[in-house]
């Protein structure tokens, strides 16, 4: 990434309105070896509504011969009274050469081979509809008795035994506000109760909920922990052993809900995108940002009136809380969980329901992580049924990416950023074959992230910077914090390109359990304090056995 502003790139990404070279990746795409394209990744999220420029320079082939110019660059140079080549000649070419200054035009033509131009969407037309969703969800629940809106469908009492760590389980039904025309996956948002062209309705959205047998046994509530499942997957996933021993250890109440619209239960609408209907990768969209709102309609009822219920009572007692201050509101994402999560926390600072997050094995965007993904070989067989060839796959990723970026946070994180984020901590594997840890390294440059001394590695465009120190109470470490492991044999085995990963999938699984990384969870969480768990050992494993 830094060689791209340099004459060693033949790939220059031109910030035409203040003419200068943007940071970013260029690699051949193996995803259809026969019909290789060049993908181009900015190195952190470009700005709104701002001229950019693509232009590939003395290109070479295997042989070192330059490579020709592409038909349409040859046709557009040609058309003297074309708009294009006019806005290319006159604002778009000096703008290239005076970004990269070792390159003229009028000196050498033939070695521009390719040059194009694009203008990024608004921040209005990108962000605006889930903003606004979000404000008048929160605004309205703002009003509510969230007794009259919450159905308590189960509460389940377990045995509280020496080794036992869930003290409760309970099921609720929340009344959430509903954006969408009607209470299907396969619908898409309604814009007329964004804008307030129409009454806004009412649906519904279930929440689950475990109660530890700590908190169940009198010890204080530390935090609420909402937890964000990983992909296709489904608030169950909220059960695993090491969360529930790390709630029980530490007094934390976990609630979950699905991620609507990527889900265990969105699986025939996305099987149905996939083999046949791509334009429904709207609905799962839309359906992603009313599950967004649903989410923080939780956050809500946690912090208004979740403890005054009676399932909520512990020995006919409220739970206990610190008198120090209330409990923490804390999001803990991990896989797909860790990806929206960043988007779901772009939208959740300015609301102050979430104190902070933490993202396992996270990344951005999906467009990058998808093909370089263990998950994605079963999806792309899929996709095939629809499509010729997977370059026409390639097109199709990166055109619903657009879409995608509204409920991502390569689209909230596009400079200059408006908004805050509460904030983060961010864990991820060298050596993941899910989530590529590439992907992880461009949401740290999104979310302007920092790495702490003895990271594994040093990474572009990401400082670092110390901890929290014990007798600070105004430093509590890097307001967004991206902490590595490196598994060293299966690092070493990764492909060098965008050919899918092999192996299995160890790294996603143990980043979550490992014990210095659970450590600097639990303090984060507890107190909003960032440690170092790479002191000792610079986080390096010799291979993924947890």
């Amino acid at each position: 990434i830094s060689f791209s502003v340099t004459p060693q790139s033949v790939t220059l990404l031109i910030d035409v309105e203040e003419q200068k070279l943007v940071h970013h990746s260029a690699e051949i795409d193996y995803l259809d070896p026969k019909r290789p394209l060049v993908l181009v990744f900015p190195a952190a999220p470009l700005k709104h509504s701002t001229h950019y420029a693509v232009a590939v320079i003395s290109a070479v082939d295997e042989n070192g011969r330059k490579l020709p110019r592409t038909k349409g660059m040859e046709k557009m140079l040609k058309e003297t009274n074309s708009k294009t080549r006019t806005r290319m000649i006159q604002r778009v070419i000096p703008a290239l050469e005076n970004a990269a200054d070792w390159y003229s035009f009028a000196r050498d033509p033939e070695s521009l081979q390719l040059l194009f131009d694009f203008v990024t969407v608004s921040k209005e037309s990108q962000l605006g509809p889930m903003r606004l969703a979000r404000d008048i969800a929160v605004e309205h629940v703002k009003k509510w008795d969230w007794t009259e809106h919450v159905d308590v469908e189960s509460a389940f009492d377990h045995d509280c035994c020496d080794d036992c760590l869930v003290g409760r389980t309970i099921h609720l039904s929340l009344d959430v506000p509903s954006f969408l025309f009607r209470e299907s996956r396969y619908s898409f948002l309604d814009r007329h109760k964004i804008y307030g062209k129409r009454p806004l309705t009412l649906g519904k959205a279930k929440a689950m909920i475990q109660i530890p047998c700590s908190i169940k046994a009198g010890k204080e509530l530390k935090a609420f922990l909402e937890y964000g499942h990983g992909l296709f997957y489904n608030r169950r996933e909220m059960t695993d052993n090491f969360l529930q021993r790390m709630a029980n250890d530490n007094g934390y109440i976990i609630m979950a809900m699905d991620w609507r619209g990527m889900s265990s239960f969105d699986l025939p609408i996305i099987i149905k995108t996939l083999i046949g209907a791509p334009d429904l990768f709207q609905a799962v969209r839309d359906n992603l940002i009313q599950g967004y709102v649903n989410k923080l309609c939780l956050q809500h009822f946690s912090r208004n009136g979740m403890l005054e219920l009676d399932e909520f009572r512990t020995g006919g007692k409220r739970i206990s809380v610190s008198n120090d201050g209330p409990p923490a509101s804390v999001f803990y994402g991990i896989s797909q969980g860790g990806i929206l999560g960043a988007g779901y926390l772009s939208i959740s600072g300015v609301t102050g329901l979430i104190d902070r997050g933490v993202l396992g094995v996270p990344g951005t965007p999906f467009a990058l992580i998808l093909t370089r993904s263990l998950d994605f070989i079963g999806y792309d067989q899929l996709l095939l049924l629809n499509f010729y060839n997977n370059r026409h796959v390639r097109i199709l990723l990166s055109l619903v990416q657009m879409a995608w970026d509204s409920a991502e946070a390569s689209g909230h994180q596009g400079r200059p950023v408006s908004e805050p984020t509460p904030p983060l901590l961010l864990q991820a594997g060298l050596g993941d074959p899910v989530v590529p840890t590439i992907a992880a390294e461009a949401l740290a440059r999104a979310l302007n992230a920092s790495i702490l001394p003895n990271n594994p590695r040093n990474i572009f465009g990401v400082p670092v910077e110390d901890v929290a120190t014990n007798n600070s109470t105004t430093w509590f470490g890097p307001h967004v914090t991206l902490s590595e492991l490196l598994y060293e044999k299966e690092y070493n085995s990764l492909p060098m390109d965008d050919k899918f990963a092999q192996g299995d999938a160890a790294v996603h699984w143990c980043v979550r359990v490992d014990p210095a990384f659970i450590r600097q969870v639990e303090e984060f969480i507890n107190t909003g304090r960032v440690t170092n768990p790479c002191l000792e050992d610079q986080c390096r494993r010799a291979s993924a056995d947890c």
